[in-house]
């Protein structure tokens, strides 16, 4: 089975392995001496799955941090993988996916092939025991991601969803301003995001739609810069530029979106999106605050301005693709992850807030499709994944705990502290549990979450409320669980950037080399 455009990802089909240095017609010799590793060295072995345009863009960025090391390459039309592989001399190529993820060398997998491979690439890889990058989304449907980043973890790997906007030096900056005071607090976030032209109709035929696919970013960008959750969206869609996809169901027919999103502090986002900008690659940001504004321009090769007769302005247009715009955000992100392998920490952007994303992408497509405002919420009671119980307000709905309730789809360790500290957050909300303790109905939910035969009265130990630290003595001394602070937790609730002792703020996510960015 072949892919229409073979620029957009990599299937299935077995095939020879080959080497980049030996031409195309010469199979791979078996390694001597059986699998290499050199994670525990400091640098991770990494195989890509895709030859397209991002897996391009993430190969580019791996050669340039010193801690990766390109190893293999596949895409479905092996001619592409085999021209990729050849700026790296001995890298192999291959059309299966499989011989990748299966390589055994490879010690991490950047999966860059279309949407709908995705949750079950991820599965394959966390088989073999292989950490994974994946571009978003995790999978096009929200039991698969939600099973995806259960089963990474069920398998001891780490997985990191692709969103390198966070790690982009402009966002950035507009997140400092913001987290540092000087615009004030946030009173509406605007962003755009235009392409220079329509991707193929194979890109976007199974790919989930214009939010899933493109506005994932800027819905995710959205919450990165209000500081805190989103409750509900307004959307809308058309198809003003790409007629060949009218066709297509729901909103992949779409090729122009606007959407307005509400956060519980009252305040909006608005983002418009275009898969066409004939002036070149438009990506803004703005956030007024109530003591100023900060903004973020196009970016051009250039910053010469052009003076004469016809024409005042730059001299040079914007960037006409995201692999130039974004550059230095592939290679911090990159790092990111690297650095998080190399020393054994959480992935920066982990596969539970591709999760949230996601949410928020299919709450703005039921939005568009029905023509109405959709809570987030809504979406996750409608598929039933849990038992949301004191997180739904008097009305059954979950409203400003709608990411709550998407937490509490994750598979929980009763021995793991950062996932015990999680559970109880989830449950400390505002109103009774704001002051930091949770009852004993409370309590039974949370233990609910980790599957284990334990009395929440047991737990109690005759108290109608308990602390912290209660819980974590009880859970130790009567359920018998020594809890310690393991990687595989899901440390923090979404703390996007870290205050240092000085009070200054230092992007965690962001914490690339700079010799690896200069390289």
């Amino acid at each position: 089975m072949q892919l229409g455009v073979a620029c957009f990802g990599a299937l299935l089909a077995p095939s020879p392995l080959l080497s980049g240095s030996a031409g195309a017609a010469a199979v791979a010799a078996p390694r001597a001496g059986g699998v290499s590793m050199n994670l525990a060295e400091g640098t991770v072995n990494v195989g890509i799955i895709g030859a397209g345009r991002i897996g391009l863009t993430h190969l580019d960025a791996l050669g340039m941090c010193k801690n990766a090391n390109p190893i293999i390459i596949s895409n479905p039309t092996v001619s592409k993988a085999e021209a990729a592989s050849k700026a790296f001399p001995g890298m192999e190529f291959t059309s299966s996916d499989r011989d990748v993820i299966n390589h055994p060398d490879v010690e991490a997998v950047w999966i860059c092939s279309p949407s709908q491979f995705h949750s079950e690439q991820i599965t394959a890889c966390a088989d073999a025991g292989k950490h994974v990058f994946c571009e978003k989304p995790l999978a096009t449907d929200l039991q698969a991601t939600i099973e995806a980043v259960n089963y990474c973890r069920s398998k001891g790997v780490k997985l990191m969803t692709a969103l390198q906007r966070r790690f982009d030096p402009n966002f950035v900056r507009i997140k400092q301003a913001i987290v540092t005071g000087e615009i004030g607090e946030p009173i509406i976030v605007k962003l755009c995001s235009r392409d220079p032209a329509p991707p193929p109709y194979e890109y976007v035929k199974g790919g989930g739609g214009i939010f899933k696919d493109m506005a994932v970013h800027d819905l995710d960008m959205a919450r990165f810069l209000m500081g805190c959750e989103p409750v509900k969206v307004l959307a809308t869609g058309s198809c003003n530029i790409d007629k060949s996809i009218a066709d297509l169901p729901g909103p992949e027919a779409f090729d122009t979106a606007s959407i307005l999103v509400r956060f519980e502090n009252g305040k909006d986002a608005i983002i418009d999106v275009c898969r066409q900008a004939k002036y070149g690659y438009d990506q803004r940001a703005e956030v007024l605050g109530f003591e100023g504004m900060v903004q973020s321009e196009n970016m051009a090769p250039s910053t010469v301005r052009k003076f004469n007769a016809d024409f005042v302005g730059h001299a040079d247009m914007p960037y006409d693709f995201f692999m130039s715009r974004y550059k230095e955000a592939y290679v911090r992100e990159t790092n990111a992850f690297i650095d998080a392998l190399c020393n054994d920490q959480p992935a920066p952007c982990s596969g539970r807030d591709g999760l949230v994303a996601l949410v928020m992408a299919m709450a703005a497509g039921i939005s568009a499709e029905e023509e109405r405002w959709v809570d987030f919420g809504e979406v996750i009671r409608r598929e039933k994944l849990a038992d949301f119980g004191e997180l739904l307000d008097e009305d059954g709905k979950l409203k400003k705990n709608w990411v709550r309730g998407v937490m509490l789809t994750v598979e929980r360790d009763p021995m793991n502290l950062l996932d015990i500290e999680e559970v109880w957050s989830i449950f400390s909300t505002d109103g009774k549990n704001s002051d930091g303790k949770l009852d004993i109905k409370t309590i039974a939910q949370a233990i609910k979450l980790f599957k284990v035969d334990t009395e929440a009265a047991d737990i109690m130990g005759g108290k109608e409320r308990i602390t912290y630290e209660e819980f974590v003595t009880a859970w130790k001394d009567v359920a018998g669980f020594d809890a310690t602070a393991q990687d595989q937790g899901l440390k923090g609730l979404y703390n996007f950037l870290d205050t240092d002792v000085e009070g200054s703020v230092k992007p965690a996510m962001v914490e690339a080399s700079t010799e690896a960015t200069a390289a």
